[in-house]
């Protein structure tokens, strides 16, 4: 007799928009008793978005900014102007375009500076040719 291996019962990989606005209204009445409900369906969230876009950042350094984000602008939601879903997709996605602008503009002043330390230049206190 062969046992039946049983599915282990998994998150899901959406959210329900009506279910998380009525979260939200929930929330927003009594902080303490929502919060961590509303912690894992923004994690959720924030989870499908990094893996979807795959944005270029520290992913651990983009979770944490967005979720301070999304608790800021919690407040500012209004279901009459729009889903839940929509509005903090919007946020985030924009807040990690951001985020990557900011890192490639970085990285390049890094490059910029690595090439300015080369010996040719140092000697010369010229730029080096390139080829491109």
């Amino acid at each position: 007799m062969s046992k039946k291996k049983r599915k282990k019962k998994s998150k899901p990989h959406y959210l329900n928009n009506k279910d998380f606005e009525e979260l939200i209204k929930n929330y927003l009445g009594d902080p303490p008793t929502y919060e961590s409900d509303l912690v894992e369906k923004l994690d959720l969230l924030i989870t499908n978005i990094l893996h979807t876009f795959k944005f270029r950042v520290d992913p651990d350094d983009a979770r944490q900014e967005c979720f301070v984000l999304a608790f800021k602008v919690l407040k500012n939601f209004d279901p009459e102007h729009g889903s839940a879903f929509n509005y903090f997709t919007t946020v985030i996605v924009n807040n990690l375009k951001l985020m990557y602008t900011k890192n490639k503009k970085y990285q390049e002043k890094i490059k910029k500076y690595q090439d300015l330390r080369t010996p040719e230049y140092l000697k010369n206190g010229s730029k080096p040719d390139s080829d491109f």
